[in-house]
């Protein structure tokens, strides 16, 4: 009896023992899942598509205004401002007077490249019966228009870098006289400023 008894006990401890141990290993596991954990070199890298942040092209801080073509254009038609000047400021058409709100470029009649001044966002392309094709970019607090345009070669919202050639200097019936050619008008706190004032000048430089 005395030997039975011994062997019945082992076989019980033996039970009771593997019990305890699936006890533990799923307590343990369950403790793995409940607790927030990390793992080494597991980490998920954000993404900016993820998040969906939208990349605005700025003007660097160093970044000097120029002019909007390569030739050597002229100044066919000047910014108004009530003071002489050498060229004509003022356009005549249907026959009123009008003082000129920019300046207009020329080479000798020819088309030519028309390129970014500064680096900025297209807010603004229309297509105006008179004025011909235009397209409007900010650069920080400025607006610079380049109009009688032969297409745009940018969309609204797109980023413009400077020195990117806009489109094409090309005629309009508002100047047609002056054959090919850009008009650019720049403005700043809603006032028109003189585009020859701006030139080589960063927009903390610019007034």
């Amino acid at each position: 009896m005395y030997s039975y008894t011994k062997k019945k006990s082992h076989k019980k401890a033996a039970v009771i023992g593997a019990m305890s141990l699936i006890l533990a290993v799923a307590a343990a596991g369950i403790s793995y899942l409940l607790v927030p954990h990390e793992e080494a070199g597991t980490d998920t890298p954000v993404s900016i598509e993820a998040v969906n942040v939208p990349v605005i092209t700025l003007p660097a801080q160093s970044e000097k205004a120029k002019r909007p073509y390569g030739v050597e254009a002229t100044v066919v038609l000047g910014f108004y401002d009530g003071e002489e000047s050498e060229v004509p400021t003022m356009t005549k058409f249907e026959g009123t007077y009008r003082g000129n709100q920019g300046i207009d470029y020329a080479f000798n009649k020819e088309a030519f490249d028309v390129t970014a001044i500064l680096s900025g966002e297209v807010v603004e392309i229309k297509d105006d019966p008179l004025f011909g094709h235009s397209c409007t970019i900010k650069s920080g607090d400025l607006l610079i228009t380049y109009q009688s345009l032969k297409d745009v070669r940018f969309q609204e919202k797109d980023q413009v870098k400077q020195g990117d050639a806009i489109s094409l200097a090309s005629t309009n019936i508002y100047n047609k006289d002056l054959g090919n050619h850009v008009h650019i008008v720049v403005e700043k706190g809603g006032q028109f400023i003189n585009p020859e004032s701006i030139y080589d000048k960063s927009l903390q430089e610019i007034k």
